[in-house]
């Protein structure tokens, strides 16, 4: 039997698992920061948003939100999530909170366990909208002097700290600098997007905090290659605000790391929140700073976020906008093809008529490299283990290769895909390749 939760990223994104699919792990931006009832959700998707947005002041919108949710939950009919159990969930909010009750079921949640899909953990969503910040830190407090195993005390503190980020994020990055650089505790993976949130509201406070805890040794690397995966968490929350406003500023701050370090702190930042102005800016850094060998990746970066599902008209207005290059073009629409072929692969198997369709606006935008991209972005849609097989992209590529000639499109799949020797389709493939040194070259990546 399975159940289905929302989970919500530290950056407000919201996904829908079923127990399936496990706790995945994601990227530090993507980290889920909570697993809610799907219940809950469809009753409760709009106090989320609300509850990103609110002040510990604004008590009358918080009110309105709450009576829109119940009527929502009315009209929908969930059967998890009715207006009485949100009602219930608010009579009860000045009763003392059942900490070790509340992990056991957000554990349970996470674990996939329907038998956690009632108002509890409900209500406590809808209570920490209304807590205030000393209430919020009062909590903490308590969650710390009642002993519990590290494993529940995270989940707690992870859904109180996140209600604080929204209201007082320096308070949080002064509570809490001694686990910046804890990268198996819940808390430190909020702590970036809490100095992202307090850069929003003051960003030459949210700057001079970071030189100064960068000046004392925060971030001082633990890894043997001198990188601090903390401290380019920190840049990016921080460049990705800079460059909506003052480029120049960015630019020096991008500068100031080493530069094998900058694509990875590039590639974390939020693209959308940005804007058309800061995103023209992040090109602008990009051309000048990263170097030539990672720019496609950093640009593949950009579009998938910008445009993920890869639409077309709004991927040549953005590449009009930023004054792409042939090259940069090239680079751009294999990303917009793979998230295109992706998208379809989710669903269903991808098909000769997706390809065609696909590689017709390939030839009108980037002609030069339509066999290529085609390879990789067949390469791309099956690496999420949707519904998309190897041998069925595999069986593509051979189809196109004989129509075309053109051993870009095998050498593409095969560069994309990592098949290695334990796919005999890859091998088959690979000596397929008509130039005799492209095809041992690829054989021998296979081996």
């Amino acid at each position: 039997m399975t159940s289905t939760f929302l989970a919500v990223d530290r950056g407000g994104v919201a996904t829908i698992l079923d127990s399936r699919d496990g706790l995945r792990q994601e990227s530090p931006l993507m980290k889920p920061l909570h697993f809610i009832p799907l219940g809950l959700a469809l009753a409760g998707l709009a106090l989320w948003s609300f509850f990103q947005h609110q002040s510990t002041t604004a008590l009358a919108t918080q009110s309105q939100a709450l009576q829109q949710k119940i009527a929502t939950a009315e009209k929908t009919h969930s059967p998890t999530a009715t207006p009485e159990k949100l009602k219930t969930g608010l009579k009860s909010a000045d009763q003392p909170l059942d900490w070790k009750n509340l992990a056991q079921r957000m554990a349970a949640a996470q674990e996939g366990d329907s038998a956690t899909a009632d108002s509890a953990l409900e209500s406590y969503e809808l209570r920490l909208a209304k807590m205030t910040t000393p209430e919020l830190l009062a909590a903490l407090d308590e969650i710390s002097a009642l002993g519990l195993d590290a494993e529940a005390k995270s989940l707690l503190e992870e859904s109180l700290v996140e209600a604080l980020i929204k209201q007082d994020p320096a308070l949080v990055l002064a509570r809490f600098p001694d686990r910046i650089q804890d990268e198996s505790d819940k808390v430190g993976w909020q702590l970036a997007g809490a100095l992202g949130e307090w850069a929003k509201r003051d960003l030459a406070a949210a700057s001079a905090w970071l030189d100064r805890e960068i000046a004392a040794g925060r971030f001082e690397s633990k890894s043997l290659d001198g990188q601090s995966e903390a401290r380019l968490e920190f840049e990016a929350a921080l460049l990705g605000q800079l460059l909506a406003t003052t480029p120049k500023a960015a630019a020096a701050r991008l500068a100031a790391l080493p530069e094998d370090q900058r694509r990875t702190a590039m590639e974390q930042m939020d693209m959308e929140g940005m804007g058309l102005p800061g995103q023209q800016a992040y090109m602008d850094l990009l051309r000048e700073l990263v170097p030539q060998a990672e720019r496609g990746d950093a640009l593949s970066y950009l579009i998938s976020q910008v445009i993920p599902a890869g639409d077309s008209p709004e991927v040549i207005q953005f590449l009009t906008a930023i004054h792409a290059t042939p090259e940069e073009r090239a680079v751009a629409w294999g990303a917009a093809a793979a998230s295109q072929l992706e998208e379809i692969a989710s669903e269903r198997a991808v098909t000769g008529s997706d390809v065609d369709q696909l590689r017709t606006l390939l030839t009108q935008q980037t002609p030069t490299a339509v066999d290529r991209l085609t390879g990789e972005a067949l390469a791309q849609a099956i690496q999420d283990d949707g519904e998309f097989s190897f041998a069925q992209a595999a069986a593509l590529v051979a189809d196109y290769h004989q129509r075309s000639g053109n051993d870009d499109i095998i050498t593409g799949f095969l560069a994309s895909t990592g098949a290695g020797d334990s796919s005999p389709e890859a091998i088959v493939l690979a000596g397929k390749i008509k130039d005799p040194k492209r095809r041992e070259a690829a054989l021998a990546d296979l081996k």
